[in-house]
């Protein structure tokens, strides 16, 4: 099975979380503009009916689709999980210890859905989440956008082209929406309206779920300099530097920070800019990098290459929340 290197935020350094950026699919109901009595699919399970009246929840949340900014998380990741169990083992509803086999490659073993919950709802649908399990303050959830995340990555093919990745990370980005303007102190780059990245201060330090005592900057532009920290890892910093050329690092803008070239992470930090995407076939960094492609290392984890399409879970996500 191919393998994907998705976009990693320097936080996200250990082998489970970096190895399992992923997406998924889920046979809930999903809550579209165009259905407003219909009922929104719980994370346990349960429905709830969103036919109801908006109430004031306070700044943070918008009620009259049935998407709370405290609760979409997990909304979403278990969406994403039941993607996985569908493509990788067969079933898209596969409970909490349910028996899973994935074959030779991945093996047979008991899922844990907990794991894979917790997993999710922190990165969301290529990293769309990072910065949600800082802070929901200063955070909205756009209703249409996160009604269209959530039902696309339910429709997402286990086999993905580069064209409906970049449809399905739009909506997901989209769906979230920060609230603090230009020059205002953030935690998290989520905090920032769009356009805007957090930019890291004391010294460029991001903890455990990518938050900083920052500033919201405006996202440099094309030939300006990426490199907004600097602890030491190369791979860690390069991927973390992405949200100063795209918002969140998603990749809107359709630029990189082009910290590498083809011999490698380029040593000199100043000469990390902010730079086009590249076609299919070229040099990749992380998913970011490729115009309508996604970043593959096919048989080389030392050489990555934009692809069109590939297999969208690898190996290691399929075996990441099987318990022997």
């Amino acid at each position: 099975m191919n393998k994907l290197r998705l976009l990693c935020l320097s936080s996200l350094t250990s082998i489970a979380l970096t190895g399992a950026l992923v997406a998924c699919s889920s046979d809930d109901t999903i809550v579209t503009n165009d259905d407003a009595g219909a009922d929104a699919a719980q994370p346990d399970g349960s429905d709830q009916d969103v036919n109801q009246p908006p109430t004031d929840g306070g700044p943070d949340v918008i009620t009259d689709a049935g998407l709370k900014v405290e609760t979409y998380a997990e909304q979403l990741a278990a969406t994403m999980c039941n993607a996985l169990t569908k493509c990788c083992f067969g079933n898209a509803n596969v409970p909490d210890g349910g028996t899973v086999d994935g074959g030779s490659e991945v093996g047979s073993g008991t899922f844990d859905h907990a794991e894979c919950q917790n997993l999710y709802a922190r990165l969301g649908f290529e990293n769309a989440n990072v910065g949600l399990a800082t802070t929901t303050q200063n955070v909205v959830v756009n209703q249409a956008k996160g009604a269209e995340c959530i039902a696309k990555i339910d429709a997402l093919m286990c086999d993905l082209s580069g064209a409906s990745l970049k449809e399905i990370r739009s909506a997901c980005f989209e769906a979230l929406e920060g609230q603090l303007k230009n020059g205002a102190a953030c935690k998290t780059s989520l905090e920032c309206e769009k356009g805007l990245f957090c930019l890291p201060g004391d010294g460029g330090v991001v903890d455990a779920d990518g938050g900083s005592n920052g500033t919201c900057a405006p996202l440099r532009t094309q030939g300006q300099p990426c490199s907004i920290q600097d602890t030491g890892s190369d791979e860690s910093d390069s991927t973390a530097s992405e949200i100063a050329c795209s918002w969140r690092g998603g990749g809107d803008t359709n630029l990189r920070c082009a910290s590498y070239d083809d011999t490698g992470y380029k040593p000199n930090r100043a000469d990390w800019t902010c730079e086009a995407t590249v076609a299919n076939g070229e040099i990749c960094n992380t998913t970011v990098s490729c115009s309508n492609g996604i970043c593959d290392p096919g048989d080389d984890f030392m050489k990555y290459t934009c692809e069109p399409v590939l297999t969208y879970f690898n190996k290691f996500a399929c075996s990441a929340h099987v318990d022997p």
